[in-house]
């Protein structure tokens, strides 16, 4: 087909196609799919040949092939085009477009290796999306006297400029799905992704006949690199120790992280001895790795599908029983499940009530510190266990469980918790607690009744019980005071079902997610999603395992509430201070005994702040505002909200509605209140929260009086008028992040707009 049989370039049909082909394209819901329907609906537009897409790596500096249709594909997306050269480097590099009638007479265009030099007409159009240069869409025809007219090329450019935002949108979507699978810190498949990779490989292992071999391994003494190196020596050697293991095993083997220093291979198709070799070669492969001159050694488990196990759970199990046996055997050997492997549940309940019967369990504390003020806004405990033999709190808490004394041990934790003296002012107390102990006897015997000031973390990565039993213990704990927080939300296999039925009052980010942020745009757009559904919701957000002032900082501006982590405090006895450098990089200007935060992003709450601006424009009276007040508290999810009118003349704030023990019309020297002057003053937002050192003392104590721990202050301006302020209260001492300001401040211009009529 050639040009002519194509609606011309500037017709209203060749527009209307363009429209359709957004809708498509945009319509896909992969990768794939984008591509695919980018060729699909250019050829509606014009005729072409082939057509390539390319992509910038600029890691390895070329332009690659990600798509083709037409001739040659295979010899297209086989190569690559270093950044700069050619016709499509030009293109990417000026970033514009380049159109070339025929490539036999172009200096620039080259030929794909294996193609024939033949000449070709040719088009190539960057893909631009938000002021980045994704890669380029090439089109071409081939002949000598076939060349892309202007308009034609000018249809291109309009079609590549949409494209690229569809493309760079579906490019950002896959790369999510993949994060989704993949262990943030290794790059291997993590947990979740390790269950649905078993289970397919065991289902197709079931129908065709075949064996299916999992080795577990466990760096040996890993939690001593930690302690004596630091978690970024740790992280570095399990990067380097996911890389050996992907280079001992088959491109149809699977290589995971199953948590912490624990790897696991699916071995496809291999019996019981090919199983034990693999585990041998990958222990080898450790060993090449050295810390600090010293070779890395490993432990192994051995079992295979369907002897020890035909389901995915069963087979891990039957795995780690293995692996505990090689390390209660020395550690630095392999054993295959089987006789031995498996210790008696007397031993490991002896073992666990000998732990109960010493109440061997000590507590440190690593401090939660909260990004708008700096301060250590609460503080996670975390056990210890002083028994011998040595293992990790993970290690015995999973062996309690098996041996039917988790319940017992987790409470145990729980009372030494409590029982610490010293815990700051005004910070809360966070005690980790699985889902199916909650429910238990021992663990609700050890909280006491007034949960106020404490959170009750939850891990994500259990499996919760009935539907309802965990809903209703949680409503029964928050009515005694308590928060509710949802750990290593991101990373475990629970997923978006769990986060709806916690509804947790915090959500903790899994450090996988947290740790190079800033550097990691993915990183940052599934921390930003995440962070909208927390703020959406109510929730606060506490962004686990920061090591670096670099991803604070990154934290910092995404909006996090809360951030912990060895860069800003190790666990302790003693109820650590954050860093001084952290607390720089964190907290908000202090200003006239305010935290003024900075500008972010305002939330999406359109629908519910047009209710509120439709309501106040139907007030003609002053007694009618205190229902628009309790709209706004509801719009910005607080405990209370106050509006007082300021009295220049008088020099005196006037409260307009009830509030916390207060009545309308009660007033207060403004010039008491030197905080407030200044928020007028400036016209600015500023906030105090309770235990915050910096805060303005007379708005401490009138936050005390009013029976609140945090406020924020805004202006109520209109037209150049000075007319009241607002005040947002909330019960907990957390202070209110920029986005929640932001809501606050949209919220303060429509009683401005309001308060402007009436006292016209």
């Amino acid at each position: 087909m050639n040009a002519q049989s194509r609606p011309e370039a500037g017709s209203g049909s060749a527009l209307e196609a363009l429209v359709d082909a957004a809708a498509g394209i945009l319509a896909a819901d992969s990768l794939e799919g984008t591509l695919g329907r980018i060729a699909h609906h250019l050829r509606a537009l014009l005729a072409y040949d082939d057509l390539t897409v390319y992509e910038i790596d600029e890691e390895a500096a070329v332009l690659r092939p990600v798509f083709a249709v037409g001739n040659w594909v295979e010899e297209i997306m086989a190569g690559v085009i270093p950044l700069g050269t050619g016709t499509t480097g030009w293109a990417v590099a000026n970033r514009r477009t380049r159109n070339v009638p025929n490539t036999m007479l172009d200096e620039l265009s080259n030929v794909v290796a294996g193609t024939p030099d033949e000449a070709e007409a040719f088009v190539c159009v960057p893909l631009l999306a938000e002021g980045r240069v994704l890669g380029a869409l090439n089109v071409y025809r081939a002949g000598a006297d076939v060349a892309f007219t202007d308009a034609e090329v000018e249809l291109v450019e309009r079609f590549a400029t949409m494209a690229a935002l569809a493309y760079d949108s579906a490019r950002q979507r896959e790369t999510l799905r993949e994060q989704v699978k993949t262990d943030g810190l290794t790059g291997l498949l993590n947990h979740r992704a390790c269950q649905e990779r078993l289970k397919a490989e065991l289902d197709a292992a079931l129908a065709s006949n075949r064996t299916v071999g999992v080795v577990l391994i466990d760096l040996d003494h890993f939690k001593v690199i930690n302690d004596v190196h630091g978690h970024a020596e740790g992280d570095r050697i399990l990067q380097a120790a996911a890389a050996r293991l992907r280079s001992v095993v088959r491109e149809t083997d699977a290589v995971g992280r199953l948590g912490g220093e624990e790897f696991v291979l699916i071995l496809p198709g291999v019996d019981a001895d090919g199983a034990e070799d693999a585990a041998e070669r990958a222990r080898a492969a450790l060993a090449e790795l050295t810390v600090r001159g010293r070779p890395l050694a490993a432990s192994a488990g051995v079992a295979v599908a369907p002897d020890d196990g035909v389901d995915g759970p069963a087979l891990l199990e039957s795995g780690d029983a293995a692996l505990y046996w090689a390390k209660r055997s020395g550690r630095d050997q392999t054993r295959r499940y089987g006789a031995g492997a498996a210790r008696p549940e007397t031993e490991q309940r002896a073992e666990v009530a000998g732990l109960l019967e010493a109440r061997a369990v000590r507590i440190v504390f690593q401090p939660l510190l909260e990004l708008a003020t700096g301060r250590p806004a609460g503080y996670e405990a975390l056990a210890r266990f002083d028994a011998e033999p040595q293992r990790g709190p993970d290690e015995w808490l999973a062996q309690a469980h098996r041996a039917g004394l988790g319940d017992e041990l987790e409470a145990l934790a729980i009372e030494v918790a409590l029982q610490a003296p010293g815990r700051p002012d005004n910070a809360f107390l966070a005690l980790n607690v699985s889902p199916r102990a909650l429910l238990s006897a021992p663990v609700k015997a050890a909280l006491p009744e007034d949960l106020r000031g404490i959170v009750i973390e939850l891990t994500e990565h259990e499996v919760f019980g009935a539907e309802g039993q965990l809903e209703g213990e949680l409503a029964r704990l928050r009515a005694r005071g308590a928060r509710v927080a949802l750990d290593d939300a991101g990373a475990g296999y629970a997923g978006l079902q769990q986060l709806i039925r916690v509804a947790p009052d915090i959500l903790k980010l899994d450090r996988a997610l947290v740790h190079g942020a800033h550097a990691d745009r993915s990183r940052q757009a599934l921390l930003a999603a995440l962070i909208s559904f927390a703020t959406d919701t109510g929730a606060a957000v506490c962004a686990e395992g920061v090591e670096d002032l670099e991803d604070l900082r990154a934290l910092v501006a995404l909006d996090v509430t809360y951030a912990q982590g060895y860069g800003i405090a190790r666990p302790a006895a003693d109820w650590p201070a954050p860093k001084p450098d952290a607390t720089a990089a964190s907290s908000a200007d202090i200003r006239a005994g305010l935290r003024v935060a900075s500008v972010a992003r305002a939330g999406a709450f359109a629908h519910a702040l047009a209710d509120l601006a439709d309501h106040l424009s139907g007030i003609s009276r002053m007694c009618e505002l205190p229902e628009a007040i309790r709209r706004a508290a509801a719009l910005l999810r607080a405990d209370d909200v106050a509006l007082m009118r300021v009295d220049r003349d008088a020099g005196r704030l006037l409260l307009l509605t009830d509030h916390a023990g207060f009545h309308r019309g009660q007033s207060w020297r403004l010039a008491d209140f030197p905080a407030t002057e200044h928020v007028l003053a400036q016209r600015t937002p500023g906030q105090v929260v309770a235990g915050d050192s910096a805060s303005d003392r007379a708005e401490l104590r009138a936050l005390e009086e009013a029976g609140f721990q945090a406020m924020l202050m805004l202006p109520v301006i209109c037209g150049g008028r000075e007319l009241a302020v607002l005040e947002v209260y909330r019960a907990l001492p957390q202070a209110f992040t920029g986005a929640e300001v932001d809501r606050a401040r949209v919220v303060a211009q429509q009683f401005g707009a309001a308060l402007d009529r009436l006292t016209a």
